[in-house]
C-alpha cells in the first residue's frame, strides 16, 4: 500500500499533474529520480494514474449527458460493450432507479439521440432515461487528498496553466496532439513531438493553450481503495436558479462533491459525491439542504462498481486496468 510520500506525490501532481519531477521532488522533500520512480511504481500497480478528457468549455459547445439504464438481462455483455465505446466515459452500476448510470460525451444532439436509440434497442436494455448536462459547476479535478500544505501548493500552481476563455475551436493538430496524450497525462513534449508530428515547443505552447481554455481537462486521479473515501454516491436535487448560485458558492466548503451540475429535468442538479461511508449520505444531503436554502434532495444512488471513469477501465477495487479514451 501507499506510504504519506507517494501520497504527497499524488497530492502534488494532483494541483499539477505536469508539474517537472525536479519540482514535484522539491516540494516533497525527495530527489526528482525518486519521485518519478514513486509515481511509476503507484501507475504500474493501478493505484494512480494521469487521465485526459475533454475540457468543460470544449464540452460546452459539443453534448454531454447522463444515462440511466435498466437492464433486463446480459448485464455483464452490457457493461463489456458500453466499456469499449469511445462516447462513453464513465460506467456506474448503481443501486436506485436504474442499474447503470452512464456518463456520454458526442458532438450534438442529433448524434445523441440516435446513440440513445441503438441503445434502447440493444438485447439486454429494457428501459434508458437521459438528461443533458446544461453546465458543469464544479469539475472532479478541484478534489485533493489533501496532505501537502497551501505554501506546498502555492508553489505547484505555477506550473498550471492558469484559466482563460475559450479562443478558438481546436484544429486537427491540437486533436493528433490530445490523441497522442490519451494513454499518459505525463507524457514527455519530446515524445508527443515524435507522435504528433510537431515540434516540441509548438507541443508545449499547444498544450498550455488547450488546458488554460479548458478544451483539454488533465489530472491525477486515484484508486478507490486508497482514496480515504471508498463509497460513491449520486445526488439529484431541484434547485431555482437563486439556490444553484448559492450552491456554486458552497461547492468549496463541500469536500464529498466530485462534479456538479445542472441537468434537464425536475431534478435539475446532479452531484457526484465521495463518501467515507454509506451512512455519510443521509449526513450531506441534510448539510446540503441546511447550506443550500432552497435547495431539496429529490433522490439518491450508491454506486456498487464503476468499471470505468473518464475513460479509464477499472477492476472492483478502483484499480486501473487499461483505457478506451473519450473522443469527441
Amino acid at each position: 500500500m501507499p506510504d504519506d510520500l507517494d501520497y504527497q506525490i499524488v497530492h502534488a501532481l494532483q494541483v499539477a499533474p505536469r508539474a517537472p519531477w525536479g519540482v514535484v521532488g522539491d516540494v516533497v522533500g525527495v530527489s526528482a529520480a525518486t519521485a518519478a520512480r514513486r509515481w511509476e511504481r503507484l501507475v504500474d500497480s493501478g493505484l494512480a494514474w494521469i487521465v485526459t478528457y475533454p475540457g468543460a468549455a470544449y464540452l460546452n459547445t459539443r453534448c454531454s449527458a447522463f444515462v440511466e439504464v435498466q437492464a433486463s438481462s446480459r448485464r455483464e455483455a452490457l457493461v463489456e460493450r458500453l466499456a469499449g465505446d469511445r462516447h462513453v466515459a464513465t460506467i456506474q452500476r448503481t443501486a436506485g432507479d436504474g442499474d447503470l448510470l452512464l456518463t456520454v460525451m458526442v458532438p450534438d444532439l442529433g448524434f445523441l439521440g440516435d446513440w440513445v436509440q441503438r441503445l434502447a434497442d440493444t438485447e439486454g436494455v429494457a428501459r434508458t432515461r437521459t438528461r443533458l448536462v446544461m453546465r458543469v459547476f464544479g469539475e472532479s479535478e478541484r478534489w485533493r487528498v489533501h496532505t501537502l500544505s497551501d505554501a506546498d501548493e502555492s508553489v505547484l500552481v505555477e506550473h498550471r496553466p492558469e484559466h482563460r476563455p475559450l479562443a478558438h475551436e481546436p484544429d486537427e493538430m491540437d486533436l493528433r496532439l490530445i490523441a497522442a496524450l490519451a494513454e499518459d497525462g505525463r507524457r514527455s513534449a519530446v515524445d508527443l513531438a515524435a507522435a504528433s508530428g510537431l515540434s516540441a515547443p509548438t507541443v508545449r505552447r499547444r498544450l498550455t493553450a488547450l488546458v488554460a481554455e479548458r478544451v483539454l481537462s488533465i489530472r491525477c486521479e486515484v484508486a478507490h481503495v486508497i482514496s480515504g473515501w471508498p463509497v460513491t454516491a449520486n445526488v439529484w436535487a431541484r434547485a431555482s436558479s437563486r439556490s444553484i448560485s448559492a450552491l456554486v458558492d458552497a461547492l468549496d466548503e463541500l469536500p464529498q462533491v466530485r462534479v456538479c451540475c445542472e441537468v434537464t429535468g425536475t431534478a435539475n442538479i446532479l452531484m457526484g459525491v465521495w463518501l467515507h461511508t454509506v451512512g455519510e449520505l443521509s449526513e450531506f444531503e441534510q448539510q446540503l439542504e441546511s447550506r443550500v436554502p432552497g435547495l431539496v434532495v429529490a433522490d439518491r444512488s450508491v454506486t456498487l462498481e464503476t468499471p470505468k471513469r473518464l475513460g479509464t477501465l477499472l477492476d472492483r477495487s478502483g484499480c486501473r486496468t487499461g483505457s478506451v479514451p473519450v473522443v469527441l
